[in-house]
């Protein structure tokens, strides 16, 4: 079997310029491919792919252009015979092949789904030989015999005439030279139109061979694009999913929030009045405004009233009710955080987006500072009241000599015994004492000082400001600072950060995290102060 000796491009861009089927033989090592290999070689076979309906060429499993191949048709077998029509598309892939007369027999089929009439052996050799005798036939001297594709000039044995005469001797010689020069000068096209047709196909082939480059290229191309989209897609649907993640964690504590309100609200609606008259409103009333109000001591009272009344009317009611002077407290909202001042005073309920019923925090005011004692302190209170001037003037001489800055902690004072208010905010500075509780207020600022504390244990506190636990557990926390220097203590207040709450999944407060080379290795929840000092003993 004589097979194509060039590349595959060039293969390809032979069979389309003969207009015929562009046969891949994928030859092996095992016994398939020696059984396939001996029918191809039998003479019945290897005259039909020798012949001009067909473009034969031979690749070996594992080669180079058998790679190439495969880069166009995946997954191709080995052995395998793929005859390709003029589209690129594989008219039959053969993988078999039990005696040339099957294969002979497929070649036939092949060539109709081709649209190439078969032609036998018989009908091939009678065409090249009336071909060649077509040509030879024109402008042929009588004294030139062609044979075997061969023309010779024989000299004829026989004189023409026995004429005396010189002249026509002269006549015979020229004429006989006449018929050799035209004999070669058609020689002589004939080589040149030959070498005219290869100097075309050498064109054709290299024309062919940078086209089928070029679209190599383009789909290598086309492949990348498709990764790069599909990595784009999967990264774009990463961020889609971690951001409805967030979404759920924010609704769950939102969800929690409103169950605990709603928990609690029957209870504080329930407590005592101290027999203050209350006017008799229909809660479905939309001109009414039902007001909350809670004490630092826990203890809350209710009361109804008009939308249209001003904040001033509120605050008259809170000084006659509460015994407290107009100018010693403040009044607040935890959700949405607000806290009024004297140009509300004007404003109605309805404007201050009090309506239809709302939470007021009364909280008392110490030197222009909001109070969160539980009571009134007692005789500490009083001392550390006489006491806090000369504290603070110390503080600003230590600082103004350079022995420290003017830090403040958060927690509660030394001699309140009451819970502080847990959204207070803290005045922090780089030289913050290791002895105390930080409050971080951004994930950046909780990275920085996880980051800083190293392998020391990180204790994070999430808090809230409504949560009573909270307030009680914060006093223990302080001392178990002051009592543990090698561990870091942070708070986090879950309605300022909501990022970091949903980073933890916090779904109750209070909730203790503890973190050991930025790991978490413990949860505490709820205000257990034993529970609490166990876990840091165990991991400090």
């Amino acid at each position: 079997m004589r097979w194509y000796s060039g590349e595959i491009a060039e293969a390809v861009g032979f069979s389309k310029v003969k207009g015929a089927v562009f046969v891949v033989y994928i030859e092996g090592k095992d016994d398939k491919s020696q059984q396939i290999t001996s029918c191809i070689d039998s003479e019945e076979v290897s005259s039909k792919l020798g012949s001009d309906s067909f473009v034969a060429i031979k690749v070996e499993a594992g080669s180079v252009p058998h790679q190439q191949f495969s880069e166009f048709y995946k997954e191709t077998p080995v052995p395998s015979i793929y005859f390709i029509g003029r589209n690129g598309s594989p008219i039959k892939i053969i993988t078999e092949a039990s005696s040339p007369d099957n294969l002979s027999k497929e070649l036939d089929n092949i060539l109709v789904k081709a649209g190439i009439k078969p032609i036998s052996l018989t009908e091939e050799n009678n065409a090249s030989e009336s071909g060649i005798k077509s040509e030879q036939s024109p402008n042929k001297p009588d004294n030139v015999v062609c044979e075997n594709g061969v023309c010779k000039i024989q000299n004829d044995p026989k004189p023409s005439a026995e004429t005396p005469s010189t002249s026509n001797g002269d006549q015979a010689n020229s004429s006989n030279e006449d018929k050799l020069e035209r004999a070669k000068k058609l020689l002589e096209m004939k080589r040149l139109e030959k070498e005219r047709q290869e100097e075309e196909n050498e064109k054709l082939k290299e024309l062919e061979r940078r086209k089928l480059g070029q679209e190599v290229q383009k789909l290598k191309k086309w492949q990348e694009d498709q990764e790069l989209k599909q990595l784009k897609d999967e990264r774009e649907k990463e961020k889609r999913l971690e951001k409805e993640a967030r979404d759920r964690v924010l609704a769950q504590i939102a969800q929690d929030k409103a169950e605990r309100a709603a928990k609690f609200q029957p209870a504080a609606s329930s407590t005592p009045t101290n027999n203050i008259p209350q006017p008799s409103t229909n809660k479905s009333d939309p001109n009414t405004t039902k007001l909350q109000f809670k004490l630092p001591d826990g203890s809350s009272k209710t009361q109804d009233f008009p939308s249209t009344d001003k904040l001033l009317s509120v605050v008259n009611f809170v000084t006659t009710n509460f015994n407290l002077s107009k100018n010693k407290f403040t009044l607040s909202t935890t959700f949405p955080r607000r806290q009024f001042t004297e140009t509300d005073h004007t404003q109605t309920l309805t404007e201050l987006q009090l309506t239809p019923n709302a939470v007021i925090l009364v909280l008392p005011l110490n030197h222009g500072t909001v109070s969160t004692n539980a009571g009134p302190g007692g005789f500490g209170g009083f001392i550390w009241t006489l006491l806090a001037p000369i504290f603070g003037i110390f503080k600003l001489i230590k600082a103004f000599l350079g022995f420290g800055g003017d830090t403040h902690v958060s927690g509660d004072q030394p001699s309140t015994s009451g819970s502080t208010l847990s959204g207070r905010r803290v005045n922090e500075t780089s030289n913050v004492r290791a002895n105390q509780v930080i409050q971080v207020r951004s994930k950046y600022d909780l990275e920085n000082r996880i980051k800083s504390a190293g392998s020391k244990l990180v204790v994070i506190d999430f808090f809230a400001v409504w949560c009573g636990p909270c307030k009680m557990i914060a006093p223990e926390l302080e001392r178990m600072a002051k009592d543990f220097h090698n561990v870091v203590f942070l708070k986090v207040d879950v309605d300022e950060s909501h990022d970091i709450a949903g980073y933890y999944r916090i779904s109750a407060m209070p909730t203790f995290i503890f973190l050991k080379n930025r790991e978490e290795v413990s949860r505490v929840q709820g205000a257990d102060t034993q529970a609490l000092r166990s876990a840091v003993h165990r991991y400090r």
